[in-house]
This record gives C-alpha cells, structure tokens and sequence, in this order.
C-alpha cells in the first residue's frame, strides 16, 4: 500500500478511535490494538533507512522518534491502557501521518477535548 494512502487510513481510523472515545467514553483499546499491523508496517518503512536524505544526526533522531511512538503503543498494550493508547496514536503517531497528510488541508488536526 502507497504510504500516503495508509497514512490517511490511519489517519482516519485514528479519529473515529478519539470520537468513541471523547463522544461516548468508549474502551478504545481493543480498537487500539486493531491497528497493530498497519502501524507496524507504517513505521517499519520510515526505519528501512534514510529515505528522505536528512543530515546523519536528524535521521538519528527521526528514527529514535518512530521507534519510541512504537514503544509507547506496545507499552499501553501491555498495560491495558486506554489514555495511554489514546495519546500514543492522537500524539505520537499522528505527528508522523502527518508527514504524508496535508494538514493544512484539514481543518481539524487530531481529536484533542
């Protein structure tokens, strides 16, 4: 799948995740945790090496980032964490869709109440 077209897939998904959640306190985590392969495979291309030719150090970091949102979304996982989950997709996986989605296309970025 073209990254663009799985970042707005989980783009999309992300958003009806906060929606249930903000709108009818919904446990979200099952449908967190629905999502596991489609962000592994969102993340894994960003760590297949320097695909936008940034500076050594910026790809370092850039990398550590991807593989700290991953950490972060295994960790509410493990811990059956609703907020958790809900921050690590609305926060820290949204700012790397982001990357691939227009955002000032949209007139709302995220599900933040």
């Amino acid at each position: 799948m073209e990254m663009e077209a799985l970042a707005k897939q989980l783009n999309s998904k992300i958003d009806a995740i906060c929606e249930e959640y903000y709108d009818y306190k919904e446990d979200i985590l099952n449908q967190g945790q629905g999502l596991a392969d489609e962000i592994r495979q969102y993340c894994a291309f960003f760590l297949q090496g320097n695909i936008f030719g940034m500076e050594e150090k910026e790809y370092a970091e850039f990398g550590h980032y991807v593989l700290q949102v991953l950490e972060d979304y295994m960790e509410a996982v493990k811990q059956q964490d609703m907020l958790y989950m809900l921050d690590t997709l609305d926060n820290g996986l949204r700012e790397l869709l982001n990357i691939y989605i227009d955002t000032d296309a949209d007139a709302e970025e995220g599900c933040h109440e």
